[in-house]
């Protein structure tokens, strides 16, 4: 019986045939031309004769394996074993291209022209150890024009830019920077303390989503580490991707009569001058965030000065659930304060959540600040009380029976 792919080729022989008398007719009238296109294949990288030009699905192993299949292709296509003997190059030396078979030959001294691979964006912003090891993370912001972005109009204007081409989007949150700091001798009261800034979009909604927000989110409960630059080097090219600068860019065509292949290289990447900040590492905390009421994206962002012993309040969650009767048979905690107002030590590190210990807890009983465990060189503000209510013990009807059977027995 013969096998199903001889069936399939039987359909597309004649098509194939017609494209094969379409080629071989122009190979007589432009053989002057392509002769001068030619580039002979060299022995440290061979090329194979490829089935699957003729028929699509046929691969060489199948082709190895199956003496008919061999004596089909030999009689409909008798040159198909001796194409290709040549590469069809273009007729600039310097864009010619290797065969995809000839790809896994590359040497090391091509693989050096092509220049080693970026692993991070050379004008990312790196945090100092000291204030990664406290678990700070960076943000980048620009000033604002005091003329021409502020007020409602402008602000839009910043939210929703318009450029000529989809790269050059680049939507800038805009905010204030205030707050005191005694260990700049910067005061609250100062006019010169406030700072117009704008953020880029991204940097805000990469950290959203990371932390969230609002009742159980911790981005406006967290400490940042702000670099501000000059307006005008506000400019979408210094935040590029990695993936997006080790893109190459270059796009190949095929001639489907002639089977030459054409390639156009990419633009190379944009060389930008260094910035030199106006303010660098300035510890902020997010404030008086606004989003979207569809969208949900950043409107407005400000930014408080934070400095040590400053008050911050640390989100609350849960730990040990599983050994808590009420919680491990779907209970829950109705809580009625998410967060804690904590002072942190200088140099100390800033938890990113105050955990509740759960163990015990059982139907309606009432949870308060002794069940938080407190981390070193973190303390609760003085002005939290003793009896601070953190939550209530709630469950499923008729789980409190069960418990007092269980206590009964």
């Amino acid at each position: 019986m013969a096998p199903p792919l001889l069936r399939q080729a039987v359909v597309q022989s004649r098509l194939a045939a017609r494209r094969l008398s379409r080629r071989a007719a122009t190979t007589t009238h432009q053989q002057p031309q392509r002769a001068m296109m030619m580039c002979t294949t060299s022995a440290t990288s061979p090329l194979y004769a490829q089935p699957n030009q003729y028929v699509t699905g046929v691969t060489n192993n199948q082709m190895e394996g199956n003496q008919a299949m061999r004596d089909w292709y030999t009689a409909n296509f008798p040159s198909w074993e001796d194409d290709p003997e040549t590469i069809i190059a273009t007729e600039d030396p310097s864009l010619e291209i290797n065969n995809s078979a000839t790809a896994t030959a590359t040497t090391d001294d091509e693989s050096s022209d092509k220049g080693e691979e970026i692993t991070t964006n050379p004008h990312a912003i790196t945090l100092p150890p000291e204030l990664t090891k406290r678990n700070i993370r960076p943000l980048v912001g620009y000033l604002r024009d005091p003329d021409s972005e502020t007020g409602t109009r402008n602000c839009d204007r910043l939210r929703n830019p318009t450029g000529p081409t989809d790269d050059d989007y680049f939507p800038l949150v805009p905010g204030i920077l205030h707050g005191s700091d005694p260990s700049s001798n910067i005061l609250s009261i100062d006019s010169d303390s406030k700072l117009l800034v704008k953020t880029p979009w991204f940097e805000i909604q990469r950290e959203l989503d990371r932390y969230a927000s609002g009742r159980n989110g911790s981005f406006e409960n967290r400490v940042y580490a702000l670099t501000i630059f000059p307006s005008e080097d506000a400019y979408v090219g210094y935040h590029q991707s990695v993936r997006k600068l080790n893109h190459d860019g270059t796009t190949y065509q095929l001639d489907e009569e002639t089977m030459e292949v054409t390639e156009t290289p990419g633009t190379p990447p944009e060389v930008l001058p260094e910035r030199t900040p106006i303010v660098e590492n300035v510890l902020v905390i997010p404030a008086d965030l606004q989003l979207h009421p569809v969208a949900h994206s950043a409107l407005c962002v400000n930014f408080i000065r934070y400095h040590a012993k400053k008050p911050i309040k640390i989100p609350i969650r849960s730990v040990n659930e599983e050994e808590s009767p009420a919680m491990k048979r779907g209970g829950f905690i109705a809580f009625v304060n998410t967060f804690v107002e904590c002072l942190v030590e200088e140099g100390g590190v800033i938890p990113e959540r105050i955990e509740l210990e759960c163990s015990g807890l059982r139907q309606k009983d009432v949870v308060r600040r002794e069940r938080l465990i407190i981390p070193e060189g973190v303390v609760v503000h003085p002005r939290v009380k003793d009896d601070f209510l953190v939550g209530t013990v709630f469950g499923a009807k008729g789980l409190g029976a069960d418990d007092e059977e269980e206590e009964g027995e």
